[in-house]
């Protein structure tokens, strides 16, 4: 449609001599508004040019950065939290990823398919699968042992450098992250598990499998210059076929009752130790073994250094045991070192006895006999222990002893207060014979 311009239509009839007549007010109100509507629809277009130029504005949050791409390629820079302005598309696109939190990724390629009403329910609560596992939709490790362990993976992973990770892995999502660092994860898992038993993957060395892993993955991205790296791998759920889940833990549990027993025995060990010597114990085991390693080999051709350690290791030990133990052993041996004390004392009254009596017995042997067996009777028959029967001259008398309760229960108290160890009471059990004839 061609629009009127009374403007440049007055000017032309001016220059060819035309008066144009004046326009009647249904014309120019027509007229002006084509005027009008010509001025909002400039408005209205520089508006949208205005529009557009802004319309690549956007605000960066905390917990991300973004990248510029310019005509596809990627500028120089990365942009921090805030607004950041660029160019409209095409021209350019601004690339925000989330790389000051780190993310999440469960992998469960290495598990048995479950139901869906067996989702999020604990292992016990899942009953065995008829026919074993499906090649296609179960999944499974395969240990060293020949074991199959199902496996779940909980990977956290952070973009460490935004531009490494554009450039590298050509995305401006965290899908092909987590692509990427699942794949690595399926595979390295892989690897790992066929290095150890399913018993250890399971129960035993689960921190070394998680480490491992963490480890692996981390050279793999730093290899392919990612710009990501995984702070945690976790596993979860390790679990044999349930088929013979049952018989594993029934293993697993005869292998908690033994090593159990064991700590039981180590502690009753340490127990009994402590109490026979004290602390000192674990220093005269090292000595006894080493004394008893030096004394396998042959003195005769060992050296004159290995005869020396030898000596000073039983020296040691000899000191060891009379100043540093303890315990029963320690009691033992002082007890052992006063009734020495005590033994020998009785031993050197008995000399210096015989070598004031010898004189007497010179002079008149049967006097000295006959007071001494004086001495000796009256002792006996001081004796507690010892019942004493009158027998008048010429009197026949027979004796029938029952058991006395009495004797029996003054027996038993003095055998108890003899328990608690006194030197000064202690007498030799041997008669050690002293005399001229045994100097």
């Amino acid at each position: 449609m061609q629009v009127h311009d009374p403007t440049t239509s007055k000017q032309a009839d001016d220059e060819l001599g035309v008066r144009e007549e004046p326009l009647d007010a249904a014309n120019q109100s027509l007229a002006d508004a084509l005027r009008a509507s010509f001025r909002i629809l400039k408005g209205i277009m520089l508006l949208l040019v205005l529009l557009y130029l802004v319309s690549n504005v956007r605000r960066i949050e905390s917990h991300e950065q973004a990248l510029l791409l310019r005509l596809g390629d990627l500028a120089p820079g990365v942009h921090e939290a805030g607004l950041v302005w660029a160019f409209p598309f095409p021209i350019d696109e601004i690339v925000p990823l989330p790389t000051m939190k780190s993310n999440d990724l469960t992998v469960d390629s290495h598990t048995f398919k479950r139901r869906p009403e067996e989702i999020g329910k604990p292992l016990s609560f899942i009953s065995p699968r008829s026919g074993g596992l499906h090649p296609i939709r179960d999944g499974a490790l395969l240990a060293s042992d020949g074991g199959l362990v199902h496996v779940r993976w909980k990977v956290t992973y952070k973009i460490d450098d935004v531009r490494s990770y554009v450039s590298n892995i050509v995305s401006d999502k965290l899908e092909a992250a987590e692509d990427l660092i699942q794949t690595m994860v399926e595979t390295i898992g892989i690897h790992v598990a066929s290095e150890m038993t399913a018993e250890e993957i399971i129960r035993t060395r689960v921190d070394r499998v998680q480490s491992q892993m963490i480890r692996r993955v981390n050279a793999r991205l730093a290899e392919l210059n990612s710009g990501l790296s995984v702070k945690r791998i976790e596993m979860f759920e390790p679990t044999p076929p349930l088929a013979v889940r049952d018989a594993f833990d029934n293993t697993q549990r005869a292998e908690n009752l033994k090593q159990k027993k064991i700590r039981d025995a180590e502690q009753a060990r340490t127990k009994t130790l402590n109490e026979a010597a004290g602390a000192a114990y674990t220093r005269l085991i090292s000595l006894l073994d080493e004394i008893e390693r030096l004394e396998r080999a042959d003195t005769e051709t060992s050296s004159a250094a290995a005869r020396q350690r030898l000596e000073s290791a039983r020296a040691e030990l000899s000191r060891t045991l009379e100043h540093d133990v303890e315990g029963q052993a320690g009691r033992m041996i002082k007890d052992a070192g006063s009734y020495l004390s005590v033994v020998v004392g009785q031993m050197q009254g008995d000399v210096e006895e015989y070598r004031t009596l010898l004189p007497e017995y010179r002079r008149n042997p049967a006097m000295l006999i006959g007071r001494l067996w004086e001495e000796t009777r009256e002792e006996i028959l001081n004796y507690s222990g010892v019942t004493k029967i009158f027998r008048p001259p010429g009197v026949e008398i027979r004796i029938k002893i029952p058991f006395d309760p009495r004797q029996a229960k003054t027996t038993e108290r003095e055998r108890l207060a003899e328990q608690e160890f006194d030197p000064s009471k202690l007498r030799p059990k041997r008669y050690v014979p002293v005399g001229w004839e045994h100097e």
